[in-house]
């Protein structure tokens, strides 16, 4: 979870898979990669979708890299919102696209733009799966995407300081206009995930506790109601629901309702330094807040000074982290995990 940092290869994620959902199947007009210009903030043509080798995948540990020259928005037109509008989580996985993965130099464009729409394509099949409740991983896990969406013109066009590349942006970021809403620009993304522990993670959360007292005031009203109630459909086995309902039988709130993780955090290069990073991270106290979360986790590469400050200033401590030794038998950088109370 936290905001891209260094690189490391790519390993498949429980949480991808390459297959589409029949929702998605339908929607696959909206994944054919387009042709731009060099400089260009319009899109001009459509390719044909070849294929690709692997790549460099980095953290989701959010770049504390800022632009050049950072641009001007108009704050009327951002919005920030939790989604399970399909298009929006196209440009949301687009966004993690581009954040998470890198090229060699020598990659040409086409060929770094085939990979991405590929990346694009798993990404989106993954959150839409998460979100509802079809991914085996996250049976234990609800699971809500937050996007920060910019309002574009009628005609479409990138707000000055934006143009599709292929490095800091894509076509698939942007949302098609419809008869009834105007095209966005996803500038930054992130999961909220309710559950015990991140999926696929070994440094997890410890607090609260099943001992632990809920905090007066909590909302517990949203309890058994999201994809982490149990027996969702989703291949949950009898050794799982028993376990499920041993916890649920001791009389105090379960674990799974009290601790949240922030999860593939990104924002676009060329919107970092414009606050958006602040919009994702008080959305998702809002939706943690709603669903009664009680202690809020996220995960930091140790090496990314920028985004372990950046989590400090919205009000994370360091809780955990692992030791050198252990990430080197994972063959990837050490990693931290920070919390916060929600409320």
């Amino acid at each position: 979870g936290g905001i891209s940092g260094r690189g490391q290869t790519l390993r498949a994620r429980a949480c991808v898979y390459p297959t589409a959902s029949d929702d998605s199947k339908r929607d696959r007009h909206h994944r054919r990669p387009v042709h731009v210009s060099p400089g260009s903030r319009r899109v001009t043509s459509w390719l044909p979708k070849p294929c690709s080798d692997l790549v460099t995948r980095s953290s989701s540990d959010a770049s504390s890299v800022a632009p050049t020259t950072a641009p001007s928005l108009d704050p009327s037109k951002i919005a920030v919102r939790a989604t399970t509008e399909s298009a929006e989580l196209r440009g949301a996985a687009a966004a993690r696209a581009l954040a998470f993965y890198t090229y060699p130099s020598d990659r040409s464009e086409f060929s770094i733009r085939s990979h991405r729409n590929m990346r694009i394509d798993a990404e989106w099949d993954a959150i839409g799966e998460k979100i509802r409740g079809e991914d085996v991983a996250f049976r234990d896990t609800r699971v809500e995407c937050v996007v920060v969406a910019l309002t574009l013109d009628e005609d479409g066009a990138l707000p000055d300081g934006f143009a599709y590349d292929a490095n800091t942006l894509d076509a698939a970021c942007v949302v098609p206009k419809s008869e009834t809403t105007p095209a966005l620009l996803i500038l930054g993304t992130l999961d909220v995930n309710q559950g015990a522990k991140l999926p696929a993670e070994e440094l997890a959360g410890m607090h609260p506790g099943t001992d632990d007292p809920v905090p007066e005031g909590t909302d517990i009203s949203q309890d058994s109601f999201g994809t982490n109630k149990g027996n969702y459909g989703n291949g949950e086995s009898d050794f799982d629901a028993k376990i499920r309902a041993y916890e649920d039988s001791l009389g105090t709130r379960p674990v799974r309702y009290r601790r949240g993780y922030l999860s593939n955090v990104c924002v676009l290069a060329a919107a970092r330094r414009l606050g958006i990073g602040h919009l994702l991270m008080e959305e998702s106290l809002k939706v943690g807040k709603t669903w009664g979360i009680e202690t809020m986790y996220v995960h930091v590469e140790a090496e990314n000074v920028g985004a372990k400050r950046f989590y400090e200033k919205n009000g994370f401590e360091v809780c955990e982290q692992e030791t050198e030794a252990y990430a080197l038998s994972l063959s990837r950088p050490r990693r931290l995990l920070l919390s916060r109370t929600v409320g």
